[in-house]
């Protein structure tokens, strides 16, 4: 295994936030409750608060303590990538963001979130400046959105492994097809494991060892072992925020 040490710039010295911002950012903080979680995730199973959401939560709340978030975009490179003969294009793009109320403004280097989103029409940019500024807002308001955290996720150790634990080949049986070559029998298997995990690490494990078979479930069968795995997570997740 080979490390690269990578340097950072120096970021500029933190001036003292502005006690406007700062009352503006804690009325806010203490008007919110949980934001609703419109959207789906297919791979993970389960639901999560677009940005639509986020700002429908927000917006108002922000009008009303009189604080505006500005984001800009200060720097945005295109990295093309080959592979198998084809070449994939990707945005890196970094935002900024500007706090202001009547009488102050405020930003710092801190406040930049960079990324990089695969190119795939006209709407990539506003979708990396979408993901970046959610980001920043969940972030700087303590929002909770839904979304999973990333170690309760499966991972596997290598990219090949993690490719088909998250996507599966592609391709998945029909319900006849599953009910003729026993997949009923992996199917209550898997459920019986997913009831039976101990721990946060049990279960993880447990979908990366079922990855090929769940992969190829009829789509409503994947869905109904998404929806137990996701409950059991989150009791796990439960759990664990009270200890």
């Amino acid at each position: 295994m080979t490390f690269r040490l990578v340097r950072c710039a120096p970021q500029s010295p933190i001036q003292p936030i502005p006690p406007s911002i700062v009352k503006a950012i804690c009325a806010v903080q203490a008007s919110l409750d949980a934001v609703r979680k419109s959207q789906k995730n297919l791979h993970g199973g389960y639901n999560y608060s677009s940005t639509d959401d986020i700002y429908a939560a927000l917006t108002r709340k922000l009008g009303e303590v009189g604080l505006a978030i500005v984001p800009l975009e200060i720097d945005h490179e295109i990295v093309r990538v080959e592979k198998d003969g084809k070449t994939i294009q990707w945005l890196k793009a970094e935002f900024g963001f500007i706090l202001a109320t009547e009488d102050a403004t405020w930003t710092h280097d801190s406040l930049k979130r960079s990324l990089f989103i695969q190119i795939t029409g006209p709407q990539t940019h506003q979708a990396a400046q979408s993901y970046a500024e959610k980001a920043f807002l969940r972030s700087l308001f303590k929002i909770p959105t839904g979304d999973m955290d990333l170690d309760s996720l499966p991972q596997a150790e290598t990219e090949e492994a993690q490719i088909a634990l998250v996507n599966g080949n592609g391709k998945r049986k029909s319900s006849a097809a599953a009910k003729r070559d026993g997949t009923t029998e992996t199917f209550n298997e898997i459920r019986k494991a997913i009831r039976e995990a101990i721990n946060r690490e049990h279960l993880m494990h447990l979908k990366e060892v079922y990855a090929d078979d769940w992969a190829q479930m009829p789509h409503r069968w994947a869905e109904v072992l998404e929806h137990e795995y996701e409950d059991k997570m989150m009791a796990f997740m439960s759990v664990e925020a009270a200890e």
